[in-house]
């Protein structure tokens, strides 16, 4: 049943900022989570989202889902015993193998058996994280995305980890499969992201987006599939994944940003069989977060961390045949 509210503004709120008023309405929920969902659509601002800096005017109309910001304020993360694929582990930090289909962390929707959940039934400790229900996770992965992720035993081991990111001193490398336009045999792809207008779910390139730079190289084409390996130098919101669809070749089943099945329609006639077979590997946007490498923040080690190709990459790539494939699941 909805729970839309509306509050008109009036004088005295009049240059509050938005999620400033919302707070001061409801007292029991953190600005945080406000912010979120403000950024989420749970939160409007005359029918149209805006951004949580917003300074209100008098006659202005907020329209909240009351129910939807009490739930996201009610989250409390419960430990459960979820098999995880360890890859490496030490008094800091833990990175798992992540397997496409299992959510980061709690959220709307997503309250339990998630990657959180299990992280808190394993780990004897854990930092506090960027929120309640985000504790260790110093970055994430999409739902369907599979591979390397880390997290932080403790508060000290999460900042350090949080700096490394910020200043851009983590490699990171993903593999995807993507269909439409040949690429080049390496280029870098250098586009503002931002959220869409009027669309709490997708992102796209923007002129006043956040800077996103994402470096690809082509390992293997055929028949209007590409096998491709990319190093994004930013870490936006589903950036590999917007970007490849701005350059006309989406990540394979990926329906958000025009990779769907739909998409092999546009190949020639003697291209769609061996599409398709591809297409039949996956049950999930093919993209696998395969490489980390990083300077320990403690130890000062060479930190060189590798998720290996679940079943259905290694359908895909064998698909393609021959000693180019095999080289490919080696390396």
């Amino acid at each position: 049943m909805s729970t839309l509210k509306k509050i008109i503004i009036e004088e005295e709120s009049a240059g509050l900022r938005l999620d400033v008023f919302i707070s001061d309405q409801y007292s029991n929920i953190s600005r945080t989570k406000i912010q979120k969902c403000i950024e989420e659509g749970i939160i409007l601002l005359n029918n149209t989202h805006a951004k949580k800096r917003t300074a209100l005017k008098e006659g202005d109309v907020v329209e909240l889902d009351e129910e939807a910001l009490t739930s996201a304020a009610e989250i409390h993360v419960e430990p459960q015993e979820i098999p995880l694929d360890i890859l490496y582990e030490d008094e800091y930090f833990v990175a798992v193998n992540k397997p496409a289909g299992m959510v980061v962390h709690p959220g709307s929707g997503n309250r339990d058996n998630t990657l959180v959940n299990a992280l808190l039934f394993y780990m004897d400790s854990i930092s506090s994280g960027s929120g309640k229900e985000r504790p260790g996770i110093v970055h994430r992965l999409d739902k369907d995305t599979s591979g390397l992720i880390i997290a932080a035993k403790n508060d000290e081991a999460h900042n350090a980890l949080a700096g490394l990111f910020a200043d851009r001193n983590v490699k990171k490398e993903y593999t995807g499969f993507c269909i439409g336009t040949h690429p080049k045999d390496e280029d870098t792809i250098e586009g503002p992201i931002g959220r869409k207008k009027n669309d709490p779910i997708r992102y796209c390139v923007q002129k006043n987006g956040k800077e996103a730079v994402t470096e690809y190289k082509l390992l293997s084409h055929k028949s209007g599939i590409s096998l491709l390996r990319f190093h994004p130098r930013t870490g936006r919101t589903h950036q590999i994944r917007i970007h490849c669809s701005h350059c006309g070749f989406p990540v394979v089943q990926d329906n958000l940003y025009g990779g769907g099945k739909k998409k092999v329609l546009n190949l020639q006639p003697l291209d769609r069989p061996f599409a398709y077979k591809i297409f039949g590997c996956f049950s999930r946007h093919a993209l696998h977060a395969r490489r980390l490498s990083f300077i320990h923040p403690f130890t000062r080690e060479n930190i060189s961390l590798e998720a290996p190709f679940p079943e259905d990459f290694q359908k895909a790539v064998e698909a393609f045949e021959g000693a180019a494939a095999i080289d490919i699941l080696r390396f």
